[in-house]
């Protein structure tokens, strides 16, 4: 398949990476919501479908890098924010869009809203939301996009995918100078006494 019909295909099937969509989400001017998922990670198999108080008893709380973005869409206008994302949770489980490539929304799921540019976090619990003022900081988008997109670690500097970072001048291992010093001569000779030789 030529990447002209990939894309194509991807257009059409809201097929795009969860990176694209959580720039997409973040960057977007209009309000909109986002269904965020749990990887499907060996970090993430004692978290999923789990409802916050099975994670607090683990220790834990929902961390941002566990989560992919796998759906974006406008959001309606609402003016109570709980009725809203009930009727979010109903539509993600009776009526999927077409193109929502996700699980049924579940328990351990997140939905984000970006409302006049604000956007808040509310994990699925086993009843109802719960918001997390705390999920993600605008340091750690960044960050993230970086990390899916950049060549090189080091090159986490707010800039996308920047190339390389410039090579570092060559340094000599210690193991490396210590090879080069001359060999000290280590034999303990016994020190001479003229006067014993004399009493002899």
């Amino acid at each position: 398949m030529s990447q002209e019909k990939i894309e194509r295909w991807n257009e059409v099937t809201g097929n795009d990476a969860p990176q694209d969509k959580l720039t997409a989400f973040l960057d977007s001017s209009n309000d909109s919501y986002a269904i965020l998922q749990l990887r499907r990670t060996d970090d993430t198999v004692m978290e999923r479908f789990e409802s916050m108080s099975s994670l607090h008893r683990q220790g834990k709380e929902p961390e941002f890098d566990h989560y992919e973005v796998v759906y974006t869409a406008p959001l309606p206008p609402y003016t109570d924010q709980n009725m809203m994302l009930e009727g979010l949770y109903e539509k993600f489980n009776i009526d999927h869009p077409y193109d929502f490539r996700g699980h049924s929304l579940s328990v351990s799921d997140i939905v984000a809203l970006k409302t006049r540019g604000t956007v808040s976090y509310h994990f699925v619990d086993s009843i109802g939301f719960v918001e997390l003022p705390n999920f993600m900081k605008p340091e750690n988008y960044l960050k993230n996009a970086e990390m899916a997109m950049e060549d090189d670690y080091g090159m986490i500097d707010g800039v996308i995918n920047n190339g390389k970072a410039p090579a570092l001048e060559e340094r000599t291992s210690v193991l490396e100078k210590l090879k080069e010093q001359p060999a000290v001569d280590t034999t303990r000779k016994t020190p001479h006494h003229p006067k014993e030789r004399e009493m002899e």
